[in-house]
């Protein structure tokens, strides 16, 4: 059995007290020979990989509502700015996304059908006389069913969270998910099998926590390498490059500052050359019509943590839970949104809160029965013994 060489994290940097910015010093003149011990070291994952292991807008409750812009001057009288309100409102009526008998019909069910008009945004404008005149936008809020913590009224003062457009956003993203199906693919990959594709994960997470990276920038390179492989068949010597290229984009689409090509080569221990990456990454492009927004389940597990006030503790074992998943082949046709909902659930449950919240079910639009199956299958997946080479993300997050 081939062992596979560990790639220091910035765990372990952080207890020898080494500075982050020896990883980028001079990384291209860098040799296995002179290199620091706390520098990671050259790595290629699959020396002989054979034997390496055995093995829209939703409706809730019957509603549906969508924002809509109203824009009036503070010198218009309170009169005429009511009139523009009710005029919007019947041309949201007219469009049938919230009728005066699905009102009608949710008070007599008790349900809380407040319209919520709250200015945020004040622009000035010149008018013909060139004198500044300024302007606000008002917005109707999405009414949220009884019981449920509406998280973006109440962030409407925070410029950071964008509350107004939030909703529409993960809406969007939702629609997203289904322009972006991954399919059970090894049966097209003769050279290619469940294990090879988990060390190559592992080795991407090792890669993550090296260049200190952004999560989102793996979720995203593991999607990038799932559609590759999905429409491409890729022998066992260029499985490596692939995973390597898709971080290389990622962190061009996620990272302030991405590494540079010399440091992928080096981090793959030479075994690529230059012209054979930027290759890959042309192929990976086309391969994803250089569309790089895919939804990914990090984004939709932050956003149900945030809405439900989720502690720092449910939501980091929530995390471990999804980068965990990120390792198995059978979970790349799930849907990010669900698998997200899914790690937050089984979260939850281990420990001791038992409820999947009216929040999070409207939020997530899922309800607990959507989720068993999956959570048994995540269950599972964390209780069993992981090899010894796909241990990374476990140490990633067993540090204090």
């Amino acid at each position: 059995m081939t062992s596979v060489n560990v790639l220091k994290g910035p765990g372990h940097k952080a207890k020898e007290g080494v500075k982050n910015d020896k990883l980028v010093n001079n990384i291209s003149k860098r040799s296995a020979e002179n290199s620091p011990e706390d520098i990671p070291k050259k790595r290629s994952v699959f020396g002989d990989i054979t034997n390496a292991l055995v093995g829209g807008h939703k409706k809730v409750f019957g509603q549906e509502v969508k924002k809509v812009g109203i824009r009036f001057s503070k010198k218009q009288k309170k009169t005429q700015q009511s009139e523009q309100v009710q005029d919007s409102l019947e041309e949201q009526n007219a469009d049938n996304t919230y009728s005066e008998d699905t009102i009608r019909s949710s008070q007599e069910q008790g349900e809380d059908t407040t319209l919520y008009i709250t200015a945020v945004e004040e622009q000035c404008v010149e008018s013909e006389d060139k004198k500044p005149e300024c302007e606000i936008t008002a917005y109707v809020s999405q009414i949220v069913p009884s019981g449920v913590f509406d998280f973006d009224q109440e962030c409407l003062e925070d410029p950071f969270s964008e509350a107004v457009y939030a909703k529409n956003i993960f809406s969007y993203y939702r629609e997203r998910e289904l322009m972006f199906p991954v399919e059970k693919y090894l049966r097209k990959q003769p050279e290619i099998s469940k294990s090879m594709r988990a060390i190559l994960v592992d080795w991407m997470v090792e890669v993550q926590e090296s260049f200190e990276l952004n999560h989102e920038t793996l979720y995203l390179a593991v999607k990038l390498v799932d559609h590759y492989l999905m429409n491409n068949p890729v022998p066992k010597a260029s499985l490596q490059l692939v995973g390597a290229t898709a971080i290389f984009i990622a962190c061009k689409f996620d990272e302030r500052i991405p590494p540079v090509v010399d440091e992928f080569l080096y981090i793959c221990d030479d075994a690529y050359s230059r012209k054979e990456l930027l290759q890959m990454e042309i192929r990976l492009l086309k391969n994803i019509n250089f569309d790089l927004g895919i939804p990914l389940s990090y984004r939709f597990l932050r956003r149900y943590a945030r809405c439900d006030k989720i502690s720092m503790e449910v939501l980091t074992l929530a995390r471990y839970i999804l980068e965990t998943a990120l390792m198995d082949y059978d979970l790349v046709d799930v849907k990010d949104s669900l698998l997200a909902a899914a790690a937050l659930f089984l979260a939850l449950k281990m420990k001791n809160i038992t409820e999947w919240s009216p929040t999070l079910e409207y939020y997530s639009c899922y309800k607990s029965s959507d989720l068993e199956k999956l959570v048994l299958h995540l269950n599972k997946l964390i209780s069993t013994p992981l090899h010894k080479n796909l241990q990374t993300v476990r140490t990633k997050y067993s540090h204090k």
